[in-house]
């Protein structure tokens, strides 16, 4: 595809995530969020900052982040994704489940219980 539309083209896109996603299945995750942050700004670009297909982005990066520990950043870009997917999609739609999942996941790594209950 690169030979084709070139780096920046937004077809090039679900390759950067799918490479990442390897990357995070092999604890990879520095390589991981490259690749992810490479879609992101790819999509950003191309669509701005609330569609869906930027959520997607911003989940994986919230993937590797909370993989690192990196709870309040994996938290930023939960909700992100999150507050996306509401405006398209509506609260009870399937896309809405990973993020409150991610949510959940980096207030249970924090002890944060009721919140994670919430």
């Amino acid at each position: 595809r690169i030979h084709k539309y070139g780096r920046k083209h937004r077809h090039i896109t679900p390759c950067y995530l799918g490479i990442g996603n390897v990357y995070w299945n092999q604890a990879r995750y520095e390589d991981a969020l490259a690749n992810y942050e490479k879609a992101f700004q790819i999509r950003i670009h191309k669509y701005g900052y609330n569609h869906p297909d930027v959520a997607q982005c911003y989940f994986g990066i919230g993937k590797v982040y909370w993989n690192q520990s990196r709870y309040e950043d994996a938290l930023a870009n939960y909700e992100n994704a999150l507050e996306i997917r509401i405006h398209k999609y509506g609260r009870k739609h399937r896309h809405i489940t990973p993020c409150y999942l991610g949510i959940g996941n980096v207030y249970w790594n924090q002890a944060r219980y009721e919140d994670a209950l919430a």
